[in-house]
């Protein structure tokens, strides 16, 4: 049996923001009670959710049985290409290009629109112009913390 046929993936349903704390407490039984739970996944940008990767089902309800702040488990497996896309982050960086707008999504000018005046893709950086000030400051940001919201081709002028 290879390796792939023995792990199966989980989505387990959370109260919303308490996926950290779900994922420690499933992490504590495991270690207690020697379960062969592979990996818990918290994905970001799935929230209300975990996915947690065991032998078979059996064995993930073992781990979530009790637990706090667990609300259910989806019914079935997922298959590794329905979470493959959460997994496999390209770098950010590679999809911005000058004069793109995006907003900031970390950092101190987290939630503010900007737009790129130049990309280094060596560093993973962005210098922007953040469009809600009241004068043109040029700022640096790492580009994990930019979200592209308009490619520079897109917009109307």
């Amino acid at each position: 049996m290879s390796s792939e046929q023995k792990s199966r993936f989980f989505a387990i349903r959370t109260t919303g923001g308490q996926e950290h704390v779900v994922a420690r407490l499933i992490e504590n039984r495991i270690a207690i009670k020697k379960l062969g739970v592979q990996s818990i996944l918290v994905l970001d940008n799935l929230k209300g959710y975990i996915v947690v990767e065991a032998p078979d089902a059996n064995i993930a309800y073992e781990a979530l049985a009790g637990i706090r702040h667990v609300r259910g488990q989806i019914r079935g497996e997922l298959q590794f290409k329905e979470i493959e896309g959460f997994l496999v982050k390209k770098p950010t960086v590679t999809e911005l290009s000058i004069d793109d707008t995006v907003e900031i999504v970390g950092g101190p000018f987290k939630g503010i629109r900007a737009k790129i005046t130049r990309v280094d893709y060596e560093r993973q950086e962005a210098t922007v112009i953040l469009l809600d000030a009241p004068y043109q400051l040029p700022v640096t940001i790492d580009a994990n913390y930019l979200k592209l919201v308009q490619k520079a081709s897109q917009q109307t002028t």
